[in-house]
């Protein structure tokens, strides 16, 4: 059985654009963005998806793997793969910052730890939002769904299709949703803890005697713990609602 240059060629095509799209995505997806996950099980995960996905994609470029064209192909589906992670990714974000905000307002800024995801220190309230939304995302098998997607984004948007610019401008509006639904998921800890505040307030003009510092700290703590605990399935399911229109959107954002 003779092999054409051609047919290699093609060969080598169908799974090297694949690859890079796969990998660009699994580079910066949610838990396996982590520097925790090291680089060997990203680039083993990435080459088992593509030989997953690949026999399937229908790839039919038929350009030379060393020319300029291959190269423009190349970068085309790493921004593809980064475009559609990203889109995942803006949730979490927005989760880190609503724990931020709430953590602030507890007097917990300060308290600060390490995190997985990007290697800098981050509020105790962020990190804790961040693990419960990890925790949903894989209680509602999120992980299996971006793999489906990843793998039908071939159909939908077939390797050597022009991306359109309105996808980007697709991007910034759903961020701001994303963190506006972030946002409306802490407001409820926010104002029982500013509601606090102004009670310490009055009951220090009442007695200027009390340390306000002494009291009012502990009390927004253990006040906004227990908030966050009476609002936590509220925010659970605002979590799975934001996620869910997430991965429909990883979906369908390059769409024409």
């Amino acid at each position: 059985m003779s092999i054409s240059e051609t047919q290699l060629l093609e060969w080598i095509s169908a799974f090297l654009l694949p690859f890079f799209r796969v990998a660009a995505f699994v580079t910066i997806i949610p838990i396996f963005s982590m520097k925790a996950v090291p680089a060997q099980i990203k680039l083993f995960l990435a080459l088992c998806i593509t030989i997953a996905v690949a026999p399937s994609s229908d790839v039919h470029v038929g350009v030379d793997p060393v020319s300029l064209q291959m190269f423009l192909l190349i970068v085309q589906q790493i921004l593809v793969g980064l475009v559609m992670g990203f889109a995942l990714q803006i949730v979490f974000a927005a989760f880190v910052n609503a724990g931020q905000l709430v953590g602030m307002q507890m007097g917990l800024g300060f308290a600060q730890m390490m995190d997985p995801a990007t290697g800098v220190s981050v509020p105790v309230v962020s990190q804790f939002y961040n693990l419960v939304a990890i925790l949903i995302f894989l209680s509602m098998n999120g992980h299996l769904i971006m793999i489906s997607q990843l793998a039908q984004s071939f159909h939908v948007f077939p390797v050597g299709q022009t991306i359109d610019p309105k996808s980007f401008y697709d991007i910034v509006e759903y961020g701001l949703w994303v963190f506006k639904g972030a946002l409306i998921m802490a407001l409820p800890v926010v104002i029982s803890l500013l509601m606090i505040t102004m009670i310490m307030g009055v009951i220090t003009r009442a007695t200027p005697q009390m340390n306000i510092f002494a009291v009012g700290f502990s009390i927004s703590i253990i006040g906004g713990f227990v908030v966050i605990f009476m609002t936590m399935q509220s925010a659970g399911e605002q979590m799975m609602v934001l996620m869910n229109h997430s991965l429909e959107f990883m979906g369908s954002v390059m769409l024409p």
